[in-house]
């Protein structure tokens, strides 16, 4: 039994295993299979569950360590192999333990507020379906890092007061992917976006919890966010299954980073002076995909060949785009001309109703009230011998019997 209550082992009879197919693990009270095991029943608290973590994390560059709060380990020639494998020991314990908390934690949340299905919700699935998953993104968004552990961008500085990296959670829900990715890249600042309130409180609690520093909640759609303080600053985006990939696209092809000029401009010559990376999205995603989408895909990758464990555990595939092609996608499928004129329509509605606000107390208050159309009907108001009523034609007379 886990801290949280739930049975996490699965014991299994000892005359049901192949032993020509499958290696057991003998322990004190259960015997596992390590082979034909599916990957959603292993024990996320066992020797197995953090040795698959750690071949995740050993094959990230060593550059990208910095990210991840260890630079001591960059390219320190003086350093002996088993210090640097001590070193990697620490990482992987360290994270493996930070992703078991927070397992926890959702758990814990998810009986309260319905943070990811309650369905078979367990220890094995919020681990297996949720937390890993998103951690399974570390390659792709590491793999522009240069070797002061920094986005490949020349406009870049070390400045501790300036993240390396910064990454928004579009659609976050629960906090997947973002929360997870934030555990293991405490150098990375993330911003974690959802219009349900709700949902941001738990995260921003379970961040809290746990002591994470460098996690921001945004509530809001995300296509109202403001421009001067959100556009163009992010290196990645990354999502779930939020909505189909188009309408995504059009919500947060302004918030990546853009090829620019020395100028400021967008390229339109020589790429190689004054140019920034352009940003990313990477996106989790299972199914077919609209053809405006498939030909822009920059790489396609299969979360179990990320995770390195067997094909055919998820159908979920990780996409990579470059911000260029993101606002393509938005723009040749009609979802950026959506986007924009429904924000432009609620930008008139509001100053239409902030117009109508100034002018009311602009008026005269001696000067005779026109009646409002649009009230409610019976809707009671105070009675005025100034005003003509309307009562729909202007030969009215009474007659008295």
């Amino acid at each position: 039994f886990c801290r949280c209550g739930l049975q996490t082992t699965r014991r299994i009879p000892f005359d049901s295993v192949d032993r020509s197919t499958s290696s057991i693990l003998i322990s004190k009270s259960s015997l596992f299979s390590t082979l034909s095991t599916p990957a959603e029943e292993i024990d996320p608290y066992s020797e197995t569950a953090r040795n698959d973590l750690a071949k995740l994390i050993r094959s990230l560059p060593s550059q990208a360590l910095p990210l991840m709060g260890y630079d001591d380990i960059r390219a320190n020639t003086a350093q002996s192999e088993n210090e640097k494998e001590a070193i990697m020991e620490e990482i992987v314990t360290a994270s493996h333990k930070s992703l078991l908390k927070l397992t926890e934690q959702v758990l814990e949340w998810n009986q309260r507020l319905n943070l990811v299905s309650r369905k078979d919700c367990n220890v094995n699935v919020v681990y297996h379906r949720h937390v890993l998953p998103s951690v399974a993104l570390l390659p792709l968004i590491l793999e522009n890092v240069n070797e002061n552990g920094d986005i490949n961008n020349d406009n870049n500085n070390n400045n501790n007061n300036n993240p390396s990296m910064n990454i928004a959670d579009v659609g976050t829900g629960g906090g997947f992917p973002g929360l997870p990715l934030s555990l293991l890249l405490p150098k990375a600042q993330f911003t974690l976006i959802d219009s349900v309130q709700k949902k941001l409180v738990a995260v921003s609690e379970m961040a809290a919890e746990m002591e994470v520093g460098n996690v921001r909640v945004h509530w809001g759609r995300v296509e109202e966010m403001d421009r001067k303080k959100h556009g163009g600053v992010y290196d990645v985006v990354v999502g779930r299954s939020v909505t189909a990939l188009p309408r995504y696209c059009a919500w947060v092809t302004s918030l990546l980073k853009r090829k620019t000029g020395a100028s400021g401009g967008d390229v339109d010559g020589d790429e190689k002076q004054g140019r920034e990376e352009e940003g990313r999205l990477i996106y989790i995603i299972g199914g077919e995909l609209e053809e405006v989408v498939e030909s822009r895909i920059m790489k396609d990758m299969p979360l179990d060949r990320l995770l390195q464990r067997a094909e055919g555990t998820t159908d979920k595939r990780a996409l990579v785009f470059l911000a260029s092609d993101v606002r393509e996608i938005a723009e040749e499928s009609g979802e950026l001309k959506k986007v924009v004129n429904a924000a432009n329509k609620a930008g008139s509605a509001s100053s239409s109703a902030n117009g109508k606000k100034k002018s009311t107390k602009s008026n005269n208050n001696n000067a005779p009230k026109s009646v409002d159309k649009n009230k409610a009907r019976g809707e009671w108001s105070q009675k005025r011998n100034d005003v003509k009523k309307d009562r729909g034609y202007d030969d009215f007379k009474r007659y008295e019997f």
